[in-house]
């Protein structure tokens, strides 16, 4: 795909990913490091860098669907810049405190929120139709790169130049995403039913073209159910792999690493997939095979060798199928939906996400107190068997083998 306005939201695309993930490693650090943050100061710090986000979606879904989306993706980047910048400028007056590391983390993961529905959106400015499902593994593919080099970098941005510093050097991946998506020049297209309305009006008409269409509704729900079960993983894979399979945090780094990989894997694999298969094929079969991989973590015996083979295998195998899932499930999603609610449409799933990610994190949490870690732990395969039967009881809305998405 040589299109040059694609290239530069590539670019910049991969840019913010990273910077994104440096940010998510040196803020904590520069909590911990710099003021002495205790851990219930950092679980409020990423209460702050997540909870704003669903506020935001409510928000934006319609105002992208009514506006232009560049102006609304570069002012995302500036300002995540600009507030970045306050953490080394209060360090090096002496000023730093916690509750401007959570202002910061308010404003970034607000924006952050706001980035990627005007994103979901503006690709689809930019790319021809039959183009989406390639231009949407491209991005599956560097945000998979940023996932394995984006902890590094800000690991060793904050070992050089101390967290404070080092977030000055992340503020500028944004910058340079923001002069990227400057050189966009194609004109964007605001479609002439879309008017003005009320949040509540934007809000119910964000559900209802969800609801109303009996594919997209199966895919809402498949999201909703792996979104669900998979944020276990948030409050108990690293506990589980230090005290209960004795990894250590080296080891433990890189079986999280390989699951990068996978997803890199899965990003060049998702159009081949739907090229043969066809769409409800690879989308069923991507989540069967995303869940089976999942039982070999309950079943990860405490022998470190064995049971970092087993963790990588899940994040090899399994977050590869799940990426090929994703990227023919979004591109599905802006196929089927109508043009003038891509926003409200990206910004209900994003409210679903961010609401479901956090009660999955609590209920595993009190889960594993209240029956243990591994009898859990098994609920992560039956959530990818749940996700597919949403399909498969829909299948008949889903294109077949003979409508690929390409």
């Amino acid at each position: 795909m040589g299109h040059r306005d694609f290239l530069l939201l590539w670019s910049a695309q991969g840019i913010s990913a990273v910077g994104s993930r440096i940010t998510r490693t040196a803020l904590p650090m520069a909590a911990i490091l710099a003021v002495g943050a205790s851990a219930i100061d950092l679980g409020l710090l990423t209460v702050a860098l997540t909870l704003p986000g669903v506020a935001i979606a409510l928000l934006a879904g319609g105002w992208v669907d009514r506006h232009r989306r560049k102006p609304l993706l570069i002012a995302a980047d500036l300002l995540r810049a600009a507030a970045l910048l306050a953490i080394p400028a209060a360090a090096l007056s002496g000023r730093l405190n916690l509750p401007l590391l959570y202002i910061v983390a308010v404003i970034v993961g607000a924006c952050s929120v706001l980035f990627t529905v005007a994103d979901h959106v503006f690709i689809t400015d930019l790319v021809a139709r039959k183009r989406l499902l390639e231009a949407n593994g491209k991005r599956e593919a560097v945000d998979a790169i940023a996932e394995i080099s984006g902890p590094a970098i800000g690991g060793a941005l904050v070992a050089l130049l101390t967290a404070p510093i080092a977030i000055a050097a992340d503020a500028v991946t944004f910058v340079g995403s923001a002069l990227l998506i400057g050189g966009i020049r194609r004109r964007e297209r605001i479609a002439a039913t879309a008017k003005s309305a009320s949040l509540i009006e934007d809000l119910r008409w964000g559900l209802h073209v969800v609801w109303r269409d009996r594919a997209i509704r199966a895919l809402f729900l498949a999201t909703a159910t792996l979104t669900l079960c998979f944020s276990f993983m948030a409050s108990l894979y690293t506990l589980y792999a230090l005290r209960d399979l004795h990894l250590t945090p080296a080891e433990l780094g890189v079986v999280i690493g390989c699951g990068g990989i996978g997803g890199l894997a899965g990003a060049g694999l998702a159009g081949r997939t739907a090229q043969r298969w066809g769409v409800r094929r690879t989308l069923i079969g991507a989540l069967l095979l995303g869940g089976a991989m999942q039982v070999l973590v309950p079943l990860a015996p405490p022998v470190p060798v064995v049971a970092i083979s087993f963790l990588v295998a899940t994040q090899l195998v399994g977050d590869g199928a799940l990426t090929v899932y994703l990227v023919n499930e979004t591109t599905l999603r802006q196929r089927l939906l109508p043009a003038d609610a891509l926003g409200r449409a990206a910004a209900t799933w994003t409210v679903a996400t961010g609401v479901l990610t956090p009660t999955g994190a609590l209920a595993g949490a009190a889960l594993a107190e209240a029956i243990g870690m591994r009898p859990t732990l098994w609920l992560l395969p039956f959530a990818g068997g749940v996700a597919a039967l949403w399909l498969i009881a829909a299948r008949r809305a889903l294109p077949g083998t003979k409508e690929p998405l390409l």
